[in-house]
């Protein structure tokens, strides 16, 4: 029998070794790594208090009450949960041509290393159009952005892969959370393309990185994308990242 396949599958891990070679992917992720590790929760970047990032915070928080239990219940009725279509809408957006989240990201790195980060990142947000046709997910979307991310950082801690049908699932459970959310309503385009530029890239860090480690294994690597997927996970859910599960029906706290 043949594995599932993750939602890297062989044919997208083609693409990025034309882009990322292993080495310059272990110095680019170990990078990351100790970037994000060494932040306080004040100064990470989905605690940024001036722009909609901050919100994903507010998303992570709000999938723990009931409102995102009855969604989930919902999702598996087929029905929308008292969440109308254009609520559901909102999560997408129109695209401008700024930079803002790469520039964000990049600017947590010394001076020297901004060019290769700069380049990194940008590389990984370009390829995420073809992944997220492999998944079923539409691109330019605050869910789809934070499915992907949650995904990735759950790929990073279990060193282990997700299927491709556990990713639209999450997906549409987050489009309901943010749906149903009041304060999401107010959110500008310019700020729901940050927070989606942001989660995709590392989001596809570190999956990218996993899938790597699958066919290269690198203990070292492997133990500090452990420790980057466990703060990306604990510091949008509030809850250790052990407790995390990605199943068939989307995420779930056990």
């Amino acid at each position: 029998m043949r594995p599932k396949q993750g939602w890297l599958g062989c044919g997208t891990a083609r693409v990025f070794d034309q882009t990322l070679t292993m080495k310059s992917l272990k110095n680019f992720c170990a990078a990351v790594a100790i970037t994000f590790a060494t932040m306080t929760p004040a100064s990470a970047w989905w605690m940024s208090s001036d722009t909609g990032m901050s919100l994903s915070v507010g998303a992570g928080s709000y999938l723990l009450n009931n409102e995102i239990q009855r969604a989930a219940r919902a999702s598996r009725k087929g029905v929308a949960g008292g969440v109308s279509t254009a609520q559901l809408a909102r999560t997408g957006f129109q695209r401008n041509g700024r930079t803002a989240a790469l520039d964000m990201l990049v600017g947590y790195y010394p001076p020297a290393q901004r060019p290769q980060m700069r380049q990194g990142f940008l590389e990984l947000h370009q390829q995420y159009p073809q992944v997220a046709r492999q998944l079923g997910v539409p691109t330019n979307d605050v869910a789809t952005g934070l499915a992907s991310f949650l995904a990735g950082a759950y790929m990073a801690y279990n060193n282990q892969n997700v299927s491709n049908s556990h990713v639209k699932p999450l997906a549409n459970q987050l489009r309901r959370a943010l749906a149903a959310e009041r304060d999401f309503a107010q959110v500008t385009d310019a700020e729901k393309q940050r927070m989606y530029d942001a989660t995709v890239m590392l989001g596809m860090l570190m999956a990218t990185t996993q899938v790597q480690l699958q066919r290269q294994p690198d203990p070292m690597l492997e133990a500090q994308m452990r420790q980057l997927g466990k703060e990306m996970i604990e510091g949008f859910l509030k809850v250790d990242a052990s407790r995390l599960r990605i199943t068939s029906s989307g995420m779930r706290i056990v």
